[in-house]
């Protein structure tokens, strides 16, 4: 039998705290933390899966792009989003918000830059404060014909799953690109960390690794990215100076420090 190898791009889209991280722990590594730990810029993984569809074998290389849930930060979202070929958006069942967010933010941004077969997994079915009823998902289901799964990463129902039908979609539906951009106004310091992360990931040469970089970074100054100062972000700029001394020169590594610094005074003035 001849197997045809291919590869998908998928992102995992949702609010903080929806579980997206460890819906991918729990299908990539089979494991699971109670531990939340928030997601800062992209983190990417990967799997591989058979999948018989058609009458054909297909191996698949999913590369699953985790995406940080605070709201903003357009610049990173933007590159995250691009050559997408699937998204999985995730929803809390606990928090009603935070399906109204995947109809009114997530889904709106995502189609900027990109048409592509998607679904949505309800997580945390495993909880007893359910909030959201089947009644409302079907509802969402019929006003954005996403199909939808209740799933939980805890104890890994329809998580593996998911993916595979996610999967077959792919297989299915071909992507449709646009050429709009997301909006990418400069009006806080939340724009101005956006716009640093994304300027030092593409000067580092290889995206993942630098989203890593600015990750243990920010973490290491204690900055949350929902709230970030004028301190934290002259503190992370220093540190990312430093860094590309090594990498990209002297001379390079001091514009970029002089038009990340002027990209804060810019939105302080």
């Amino acid at each position: 039998m001849v197997i045809m190898e291919l590869k998908r791009k998928v992102v995992l889209l949702g609010d903080s705290g929806v579980g997206k991280t460890s819906l991918v722990r729990r299908f990539v590594y089979e494991q699971f933390s109670d531990d939340y730990i928030q997601t800062i810029g992209t983190k990417v993984n990967k799997k591989e899966i058979m999948l018989h569809y058609d009458g054909e074998a297909h191996k698949i290389s999913l590369v699953i792009w985790d995406v940080l849930g605070q709201q903003g930060y357009s610049r990173v979202k933007s590159a995250a989003f691009r050559g997408a070929d699937g998204a999985i958006f995730v929803c809390d069942l606990t928090r009603k918000n935070t399906l109204h967010s995947i109809l009114h933010y997530w889904i709106p941004m995502l189609e900027t830059v990109a048409g592509v077969p998607g679904m949505l997994l309800a997580n945390k079915s495993d909880l007893d404060n359910i909030d959201i009823t089947k009644e409302e998902l079907d509802e969402f289901s019929k006003i954005t014909g996403l199909p939808y799964l209740i799933t939980s990463a805890k104890t890994g129902e329809n998580v593996e799953y998911a993916f595979y039908q996610l999967s077959r979609l792919m297989l299915i539906f071909k992507p449709i690109r646009s050429s709009e951009n997301i909006d990418k106004k400069l009006g806080t310091l939340k724009d101005a960390l956006d716009y640093i992360m994304t300027d030092f990931s593409r000067n580092y040469g290889n995206w993942n690794e630098g989203m890593a970089v600015i990750e243990t970074n920010i973490r290491a100054i204690g900055m949350d990215i929902s709230t970030p100062t004028v301190e934290q972000l002259h503190l992370l700029i220093d540190k990312l100076y430093h860094i590309e001394l090594y990498r990209i020169g002297e001379e390079r590594a001091k514009t970029s420090r002089v038009r990340r610094l002027g990209i804060v005074e810019q939105v302080l003035s």
